[in-house]
């Protein structure tokens, strides 16, 4: 009878530690900060188990198991020639018991000496026998998974893994650790694609997401330039975890991953001044000049004021009193000329007209007659349709018409269906 070397625990692998954090800065030139992949795990020193049942080992088994066994036993004992002795063990395999025996002896001299590889063979070998007590097969598979994520063997990881769940294993953020083994051989969109169905899964549940995930697809898709998946992901980002922080890099990320127009950035900026996420003078700048304060002065007057009020402008900036002046000399006349305008985009033949009037509309935050422009430019035509759709659920978002304006941004395609979806996001933030 041999006797079972196999520790009560031979690894406890803490949890992949996911978190990774935007970068509150400029991201429009700075990458994420990825995170640790995983903590290492602290090894324990092994300890022989009690006697299990008479297994069935071959004599020849015996004979080379016998003496590494001694020496193992032995309190204190150096393990040097214990691990030279171990391929004459393996090689004496014969039957089930010896794998399981051999694999035992291999784990508990590589948990000792602390090596990875001697600790995998190991319960590759006893895993390989099929003498595993059914309920430790998760516990198995998971640490298995574990050395290989460390080796970078990928696909073992995964598999070992997910064999683990199968096997009724239940560790925190194990899902992660899957995606992880994606990204890790450079199959991200797979990662991505399974990191989202388990997102999907634990939210159709009314189970919390993990903060940590949503980040971490974020950065993988930023990172790897997938302009699709990384507005995906922002979107979901804010969805999850509306802070101003999330708003301000997801939408800096939308920017830094889209060629928008001035007119579609614009409407970018405009979420980002009713998430408090525009802070940066330069973006201050930008949204004043798409505005253009001789269209839009009333809104110019009012991004005029927050700068000043965050500290980006000061009274006697050129910049700012240069602009500040043709906004008191417009701001007044727009406000007395709208009810002109909606008429004659009433009779005008084309859009054009209820367009631009629409656009001072919404200047003026009468969101209830900007709707009614853009709504009417869209039907004369001859206008940007998915910036007059844009426009549109704006300002039925501003009316709390969170239904009607998520059916309008749906509509939106091309350049601008990247920051329809942020405004999307920003309804369902709402409601």
């Amino acid at each position: 009878m041999l006797r079972t070397l196999l520790p009560a625990r031979f690894g406890s692998a803490s949890p992949l530690a996911l978190a990774a954090a935007l970068a509150a800065a400029a991201m429009l030139g700075t990458a994420f900060t990825p995170a640790e992949a995983q903590q290492r795990r602290q090894q324990q020193q092994a300890q022989p188990a009690a006697e299990q049942q008479q297994p069935s080992n071959s004599e020849a088994f015996v004979a080379a198991y016998q003496p590494v066994a001694a020496i193992v036993s032995t309190e204190g004992a150096d393990l040097a020639p214990a691990r030279a002795q171990l391929d004459q063990v393996y090689a004496a395999i014969s039957t089930p018991d010896d794998r399981h025996a051999a694999g035992n002896l291999a784990l508990v001299i590589g948990t000792r000496l602390s090596d990875p590889v001697l600790q995998r063979r190991g319960i590759e070998l006893m895993l390989e026998s099929g003498r595993v007590e059914p309920e430790r097969l998760g516990q198995f598979h998971y640490n298995l998974g574990t050395l290989a994520y460390d080796a970078r063997d990928w696909a073992v990881a995964r598999r070992s893994i997910e064999a683990a769940t199968a096997a009724g294993y239940q560790q925190a953020d194990v899902e992660g650790l899957i995606a992880e083994t994606y990204f890790g051989e450079g199959q991200n969109a797979q990662g991505l694609t399974y990191l989202r169905g388990v997102i999907e899964q634990r939210l159709a549940a009314g189970q919390t997401v993990s903060p940590a995930w949503v980040r971490r697809g974020l950065s993988v898709a930023y990172n790897a330039n997938m302009a699709q998946e990384a507005g995906e992901w922002s979107a979901l980002l804010v969805a999850n975890e509306p802070t101003q922080q999330n708003w301000l890099a997801a939408l800096q990320v939308i920017a830094a991953t889209n060629d928008l127009d001035p007119q579609a950035q614009l409407d970018l900026l405009r979420l980002m001044m009713q998430t408090g996420s525009l802070t940066e003078r330069n973006l201050y700048e930008t949204y004043v000049e798409a505005a253009d304060p001789r269209i839009m002065s009333n809104e110019v007057d009012r991004v005029l004021a927050a700068g000043l009020q965050q500290g980006v402008f000061t009274s006697g900036d050129s910049f700012y009193t240069d602009v500040k002046r043709i906004v008191d000399e417009r701001k007044a006349t727009d406000r007395r000329e709208a009810p002109q305008l909606a008429a004659e985009a009433r009779s005008s033949a084309q859009g054009r007209q209820a367009m631009s009037a629409g656009d001072v509309f919404l200047s003026l935050q009468d969101y209830a007659q900007a709707e009614a422009m853009f709504a009417l430019a869209l039907e004369k035509g001859g206008v940007d349709r998915d910036r007059a759709l844009t426009r549109l659920g704006i300002a039925q978002s501003h009316q709390n018409k969170n239904a009607e304006a998520k059916a309008t941004f749906a509509q939106v395609s091309g350049a601008r269906a990247p920051v329809a979806r942020m405004w999307t996001a920003y309804v369902d933030t709402q409601a």
